[in-house]
């Protein structure tokens, strides 16, 4: 538990140990305006203090802390503000993050920015698991024989790798549904098919995400590329959304 002391030209903050953070650190500032927006984020703010005064900081041989702009760098280049938390919530935990470093890298050869700068909110937002290699893991329902529900053409047996020109497939992420390869969380399940279909578990490169469209409450994205993983129950699934 945190406790916050506001002094005139400090602040004082006690969790397991005390910190003083005087006024022209820019911690303070950070804290304050979590404070002033009515927000007692406790992860909030012991990410906040992972930053130093100095800057840049070093955390490892390719990442570092710029405090004064409130940005964590990978190899010098700015990473999204949620993934950024994530990163700082591993470092202060001691959990390992290597997994996020991969999927960062592959991120990174993603040509599309929109999806560099949304994937890992899409993924946050409906609990796709990140594999070690970096991939992600997410949802596709197929017909009862395992074929695509929109052309009923294309087969999806288990590891089979599912994949179109990146050029065919929608960029906008304002198109709701489009032409691409559509992958979705648990969520979209839900009312998708429901009496007429199969759930399989698919694997996909951050590379290969081409849009997260701005519908569906955030839960589908289309993708030029895909590996089928495996098959899942809807019970499971369902148990898994709890």
């Amino acid at each position: 538990m945190i406790n916050l002391h506001v002094m005139t030209n400090s602040l004082i903050v006690v969790c397991n140990d005390t910190q003083v953070i005087p006024a022209e650190d820019p911690r303070y500032g950070h804290i304050l305006k979590l404070l002033g927006e009515g927000k007692m984020d406790e992860e909030k703010i012991k990410n906040i203090l992972l930053f130093k005064e100095e800057s840049p900081t070093k955390i490892d041989r390719r990442m570092e802390i710029d405090a004064p702009n409130n940005k964590l760098l990978i190899d010098g280049v700015d990473i999204p503000e949620r993934l950024k938390h994530k990163f700082l919530d591993l470092k202060r935990r001691h959990k390992p993050r290597a997994y996020l470093t991969k999927f960062w890298d592959k991120l990174q050869k993603n040509p599309n920015k929109n999806s560099i700068e949304m994937l890992y909110t899409f993924l946050e937002h409906n609990g796709h698991p990140i594999m070690a290699d970096g991939d992600f893991l997410a949802y596709k329902a197929v017909t009862t024989d395992l074929l695509d529900h929109h052309t009923k053409t294309t087969k999806h047996k288990i590891g089979c790798v599912i994949k179109m020109d990146r050029k065919l497939v929608d960029d906008n992420p304002t198109q709701t549904c489009s032409f691409g390869l559509h992958i979705c969380s648990s969520a979209y399940l839900k009312d998708f098919h429901p009496t007429t279909s199969r759930y399989l578990e698919v694997l996909v490169d951050p590379k290969d995400v081409v849009a997260v469209p701005n519908d569906y409450n955030g839960t589908k994205c289309r993708v030029s590329r895909y590996k089928v993983y495996r098959e899942v129950k809807r019970e499971d699934i369902e148990k898994r959304k709890k």
